[in-house]
């Protein structure tokens, strides 16, 4: 009795994913501006990435997908995506996880490192603004 053939068994390429790159983002704290404007998040080379190959951004509790289409160089950026909360329906402030997962032929391979970032809920206050609050309440103590 012959057996039933066997799925080709994927190699997880977790070790050679590296975390997702924010490269205007410092100290991973982004602004209620910034995440309103646009975040770009760059998902770096790894060698065991394939065309073909479907990367799926985990954002918090949102998740988006976009496939490899071109040919693969030897290093760099492999795809750059752009997170707004102007278009995504789970709008999450303070600590969000940040992590890519690898799909390959409808099969999980690979998962990145995570990144914890912290999203603002509130405008910036510039230090004019500070200043001028400091004034009104040495003014009126009661405000």
């Amino acid at each position: 009795m012959d057996k039933p053939p066997k799925n080709k068994i994927l190699s997880d390429i977790s070790a050679s994913l590296k975390t997702p790159l924010l490269p205007n983002v410092k100290h991973n704290i982004i602004t209620h501006e910034q995440i309103h404007a646009g975040v770009s998040i760059h998902i770096p080379h790894s060698p065991l990435l394939q065309r073909d190959d479907l990367i799926v951004l985990h954002w918090g509790l949102h998740q988006l997908s976009t496939p490899l289409l071109h040919p693969l160089g030897k290093g760099g950026i492999v795809r750059i995506l752009c997170i707004t909360y102007n278009f995504i329906p789970h709008a999450q402030y303070g600590p969000v996880d940040l992590y890519y997962e690898i799909h390959r032929s409808g099969d999980l391979i690979g998962t990145s490192p995570t990144v914890r970032v912290t999203v603002n809920k509130h405008l910036s206050v510039t230090d004019k603004q500070r200043r001028r609050k400091r004034n009104m309440k040495r003014r009126r103590p009661d405000l």
